[in-house]
């Protein structure tokens, strides 16, 4: 590579894409913020085929992806994109009725700390 082009690199066009997959958006425009660890599904609209004539690829592989609930994390890594580009993708999908979040269970449903530590007590002495 001639000393005129020492930035040039010619890998560099992915660099770009994300940037232009969310258009230039770096959070989501609803104000929607997901958790790594949200769960999101493919509602009943997302898994029509006749309707996906406005979705990108992304679009398609992410909700191919949430036919099943699947945290947000687990969907960047499908993706194989950053994890800023993916909330933003699945913000965008939920706002148009795609997906949907799978609520959490509200935290007085999770069991007691003292039940948790009669089951490690239990489990020791096995």
């Amino acid at each position: 590579m001639p000393q005129g082009d020492k930035w040039l690199d010619q890998n560099a066009g992915p660099v770009v894409r994300p940037y232009a997959l969310t258009g230039g958006r770096t959070a989501p425009a609803a104000g929607e913020v997901l958790d790594l660890i949200a769960i999101v599904s493919a509602t009943d609209l997302g898994e029509r085929e006749s309707d996906a004539i406005d979705l990108s690829p992304e679009d398609r592989t992410i909700l191919s992806l949430c036919r099943r609930p699947v945290t947000v994390t687990d969907v960047a890594a499908g993706t194989e994109l950053p994890l800023g580009v993916v909330r933003v993708l699945l913000a965008d999908l939920i706002a148009r009725g795609r997906i949907a979040v799978v609520p959490q269970r509200r935290t007085g449903d999770q069991p007691s700390t003292d039940l948790l530590k009669e089951v490690l007590h239990g489990l020791r002495a096995l």
